[in-house]
């Protein structure tokens, strides 16, 4: 079986959620910490230029959006569950009501008492993936709003806590929990004590947010971004023939050239559709520096549609 292979960088809160998720399921995985903003050139091969982070490597087939990550890792080791069988749906209803709930609101609520400190290499970068400023004096203005919106989801999670469980689906951690948890972690780890003080962390949440930090990471050993790329090369990408009509009903067929597209921020990756089914869609992607891969993109939170192809 191939390694375990995680692209990421310490404050990435997406990432985070992706690190408790190894802790979760007992796995040793190979660590590639890379540039927090673009260029990234040695990931963007491997890649054909997808920003968003984590991605998740195994052998020459890369995953893409911790939502269809985590379902990957799920099928990985032998302790926990992220998705259990009777609660499946629930965890990822969840987590998707949760993450779209409060995370742009975290980053802000954080990002906005960072004034000086944020690398306006950073500030530029983000603008255009995002759609709107991460300048903290364009956010500072706002706080009062963006915590009013982070503190009532806090507040949801807590009324659902009160009834004494340990974990958001019962005794034992799930998906769930790790999407609830990593934006509050992000706003914890970049806003510091004054935020911390702002959000309303009740006699519930704080030991709850303890519970699920006490997870972990798993057994994290650094990799080099040049190993993870020899792995690649050296791997043959999954043959895959999963195929729905609900992609000719669409106008799709298996081989046409396409662009997967998140449908709230960032950008647009190419190649030619590979597989479609109802969990994810698989583009495979060619590049002389790792030969031919497959991009795994889940359904939901992406759109695909028919592009030019255009001279290399």
């Amino acid at each position: 079986m191939s390694a375990v292979i995680l692209h990421h960088y310490p404050l990435s809160p997406y990432s985070e959620k992706a690190r408790l998720a190894m802790g979760l399921k007992g796995l040793s995985w190979n660590s590639v910490e890379i540039p927090v903003w673009t260029p990234r050139p040695k990931l963007t091969p491997m890649t054909g230029g997808y920003r968003r982070t984590p991605i998740l490597q195994i052998g020459a087939d890369f995953y893409c959006d911790t939502l269809l990550i985590l379902s990957v890792l799920d099928r990985q080791g032998t302790t926990g569950s992220l998705y259990p069988s009777a609660q499946a749906g629930m965890a990822r209803a969840f987590g998707w009501w949760i993450e779209k709930g409060s995370f742009m609101n975290a980053v802000s609520l954080a990002l906005g008492g960072l004034g000086g400190k944020l690398p306006q290499e950073l500030i530029d970068e983000r603008r255009p993936f995002f759609g709107v400023s991460i300048d903290p004096a364009d956010l500072l203005p706002k706080r009062g709003v963006y915590l009013q919106r982070f503190n009532a989801h806090i507040a949801w999670l807590a009324d659902l806590l009160g009834d004494g469980r340990r974990f958001i689906l019962g005794a034992d951690p799930s998906a769930a929990d790790l999407s609830a948890y990593h934006p509050i972690w992000f706003a914890r780890q970049n806003g510091g004590p004054e935020i911390t003080e702002l959000l309303s962390f009740s006699d519930v949440v704080g030991p709850w947010y303890e519970r699920v930090a006490a997870i972990g990471h798993g057994k994290p050993v650094e990799m080099t971004p040049e190993q993870a790329i020899s792995a690649a090369h050296s791997a043959t990408p999954t043959d895959l023939d999963d195929w729905s009509a609900e992609a000719q009903n669409v106008g799709l067929r298996r081989g046409d050239w396409v662009s997967v597209t998140p449908d709230d921020y960032g950008n647009s990756v190419a190649g030619r559709l590979l597989a479609w089914n109802a969990e994810e869609v698989v583009l495979r992607h060619e590049d002389p520096s790792v030969g031919a891969v497959n991009l795994h993109f889940p359904r939901v939170g992406f759109d695909v549609a028919a592009e030019q192809r255009r001279a290399a």
